[in-house]
């Protein structure tokens, strides 16, 4: 929402026009509900279903299609960066770039991205926060780097899919907060639902999705922290054009922030690279970069992100782009690891958005078991590379991946305890504070 700044004033107070010459606006994100529900990734349960883990597995026990074990599951704004683009919307539509330049689009006025709350320019121009440390991002090579040139690793939770958080810990500012300064995070991936068997996913609630993205987002710029903005499903490539206006609408809202990261595509199937998958980003790339020219760009690849050495082969054109790797460290061991070698070897620059240290299907009570010798492997192996991740999943609920103990309710404002804590966690926890 815009708040309009009017002045009034006699004649005898005509020397104070000066005064009344600036009109700002702040965007305001909205706070939209979202369902229950103890859904895990890569193998979501809801109504009885498990989704992911490499096909779909019916609660009748229908056949498990598509091989190969997912990835982890599917349906799963500070001050502008350096050069300072003042706030205000711009005209014809375009809004301030990350750099302080602006992007003309064609016709109306912009959206909201270019008003900028005291707390977020707070947020981005200290220089103990993240995105005050670092400042805009641009990817060389294979490697995400920061606006000094120097190659950065970001590290933080991916939220639960929005639409089926048992508790707001997502939406929680004080939460995140605390979270940045106690386990050292300095990015949330905020994963929207898109097409679920849910009445609050995008398709169905388009308002409250966006709500739920754009109080994260909020909250992440107010207090410094890159946020990822995850277009969160398998079937995207169906829904091409909601996705085109989504990301639109995200990049007129956000995209002059440093801060933001875009998804635009979580966990493809069996969808072809070449013919399929490449031409939807593409498209998807085309309308982001229509209003912003240079925020980060990543993209899922085949095989619930894991294919990534596929897509080297055949990449799409463009700056800022980067591709999406996942693993479940008791499913996808050195094998997987390979692949994403041979993708470094031709320059291909990966981001992990998301992980865990457990079954591919997010640790459901079928697959209860940690694999923390395997996961640490992988964080040797991201390490080494400087390879960003958002670890799943920042909910309350039985799977091994979700942070909170399903056991209590759980304070969304921080301050937790390794009592609270459930399955991966406190390896989490320990990854993000090295």
């Amino acid at each position: 929402m815009s708040v309009r700044h009017t002045c009034s004033f006699s004649p005898l107070l005509v020397l104070l026009l000066t005064a009344c010459a600036a009109a700002t606006s702040n965007p305001s994100a909205g706070n939209g509900g979202s369902a229950s529900g103890g859904a895990s990734n890569g193998g979501t349960t809801n109504g009885g279903a498990t989704l992911g883990s490499g096909g779909v597995t019916t609660s009748s026990g229908g056949a498990s299609a598509g091989g190969t074990p997912s990835a982890g599951g599917t349906p799963s704004a500070g001050a502008p960066a350096s050069g300072g683009a003042s706030g205000g919307a711009t005209s014809s539509g375009g809004v301030l770039n990350a750099v302080g330049g602006t992007s003309g689009g064609a016709g109306g006025s912009s959206a909201g991205a270019a008003g900028i709350s005291s707390a977020g320019a707070a947020g981005a121009t200290d220089a103990t926060t993240p995105v005050g440390l670092h400042g805009p991002l641009k990817v060389v090579g294979p490697q995400l780097v920061d606006s000094h040139d120097a190659p950065v690793q970001l590290k933080g939770p991916s939220s639960m899919w929005l639409n089926w958080e048992s508790q707001k810990f997502a939406e929680d500012k004080q939460g995140l907060g605390w979270m940045r300064d106690n386990w050292k995070a300095s990015i949330i991936r905020a994963a929207m639902g898109i097409d679920t068997t849910d009445t609050d996913d995008y398709l169905s609630a388009p308002a409250t999705a966006i709500a739920q993205v754009n109080t994260i987002v909020q909250n992440a710029i107010d207090l410094g922290m890159y946020v990822i903005i995850d277009w969160h499903e398998n079937n995207a490539d169906k829904h091409q054009a909601d996705a085109i206006s989504f990301f639109t609408q995200m990049a007129q809202k956000w995209g002059s922030y440093p801060n933001v990261i875009y998804e635009t595509f979580n966990e493809p199937t069996t969808q072809a690279w070449s013919t399929v998958l490449k031409p939807y980003h593409e498209a998807v790339v085309a309308a982001i970069r229509a209003v912003d020219p240079d925020n980060v760009i990543i993209l899922g690849t085949r095989n619930y992100s894991q294919y990534v050495d596929e897509a080297a082969g055949d990449p799409l054109t463009g700056t800022n782009l980067m591709y999406t790797l996942h693993f479940y460290s008791c499913t996808h061991t050195q094998a997987l690891r390979t692949r994403g070698d041979a993708a470094l070897a031709k320059n291909l620059p990966l981001f992990v958005t998301e992980w865990g240290a457990t079954n591919a299907d997010g640790g459901t009570a079928k697959n209860p078991m940690l694999c923390l010798d395997e996961a640490q492997l992988w964080h040797d192996w991201m390490n080494t590379h400087k390879i960003s991740w958002a670890a799943w999943k920042f909910d309350r609920c039985a799977d091994k991946t979700c942070y909170f103990n399903s056991t209590q309710v759980i304070p969304t404002t921080g301050g937790w305890t390794d009592d609270m804590l459930s399955g991966h966690t406190p390896f989490v926890r320990d990854r993000m504070r090295e």
